[in-house]
């Protein structure tokens, strides 16, 4: 596709020899062609390096970095971002499918509206364990002309799925992956959010195919962000508070460099405020709906707990 703009692919990877080569082929097999991928193996102790190798030697559109020592998850994605030559950028995880045209689609859809600086897609959720599919299809909509009416609307819907959008490249490097505050916590759940109110505070969001999903979400029942101290429920319940309320104040930060206004962001403050305390309220009410129900605690994934709103 001759004078089409460079896409950016990054997709950081940890032994990931199951899904890999899969995960490769679907994101080669674009029918957008102009892309480059930017593949970092974050130490892998699996076959995940040779396979990257394999596929360098079969693709010059590949870019492969193998990291001497294990950056975090967090520190895997900035650093994809960070290397990223194209005018527009994405996040691939190294288990997820995209339709053929799932690219495409997005580029014609940030030419057409230069105004936007993401665009989205409707997509499918996908149980790695059952292999099967998730309720209907998922519409993560924070469109908006208006900037306090994208944070609001973020904020209610509260789904971060949206950071595999299509982004303007040098808004995806303004972005920074960070651990929340919890000892020995060293995964990057739920601070995907402050990088979405950063841009949705700085642009528009635009959907497309709207009639069709273009992406599926690999689930899994046994999340790598269990709290370490699973065992014991009030040390649970503190991690969650304190992760809580951590993600309240970087998403206020990221909200103020979005808008580059402090007004904005203190405007802000009232329905994220309310947010926070709706999600450190929630998972007490659904231990006593289970246990009122008769179910055992113990006997719930920290999945099942998700799906029944606890966030």
């Amino acid at each position: 596709m001759n004078n089409t703009p460079l896409v950016s692919i990054g997709v950081p990877v940890y032994n990931g020899e199951e899904s890999l080569a899969r995960t490769l082929d679907c994101l080669l097999g674009q029918t957008y062609q102009n892309i480059e991928l930017v593949l970092s193996d974050n130490a892998s102790t699996d076959a995940t390096a040779q396979i990257c190798q394999k596929y360098c030697a079969q693709d010059n559109r590949i870019r492969y970095v193998r990291q001497e020592k294990n950056l975090g998850l967090h520190g895997n994605w900035t650093f994809v971002a960070d290397q990223a030559q194209g005018e527009f950028f994405m996040w691939a995880a190294a288990d997820d499918y995209w339709e053929p045209e799932f690219i495409e689609v997005l580029v014609k859809k940030l030419q057409a509206e230069p105004e936007a600086i993401s665009a989205f897609c409707p997509y499918r959720l996908f149980n790695k364990e059952t292999q099967q599919y998730e309720g209907e299809a998922v519409l993560e909509d924070y469109g908006h002309r208006n900037a306090w009416v994208r944070v609001y609307k973020l904020t209610k819907l509260f789904l971060d799925r949206s950071n595999h959008a299509l982004i303007r490249r040098q808004r995806a490097k303004d972005i920074e992956y960070k651990l929340w505050l919890f000892p020995k916590m060293t995964t990057v759940y739920n601070i995907a959010f402050p990088s979405l109110y950063f841009l949705v505070a700085k642009g528009n969001f635009v959907l497309t195919s709207l009639d069709k999903p273009l992406w599926r979400k690999t689930m899994t029942s046994k999340p790598a962000h269990d709290l370490p101290h699973a065992r014991n429920p009030a040390l649970t319940y503190l991690g969650h508070v304190i992760r809580k309320i951590h993600l309240f104040f970087r998403s206020l930060a990221y909200i103020r460099r979005g808008a580059d206004s402090t007004l904005f962001m203190l405007t802000c403050v009232p329905i994220l405020f309310a947010r926070m305390a709706f999600d450190i309220v929630m998972p007490v009410w659904v231990v006593l709906k289970v246990l009122l129900s008769g179910k055992s605690i113990k006997g719930l994934s920290p999945h099942e707990f998700w799906k029944m709103g606890v966030r």
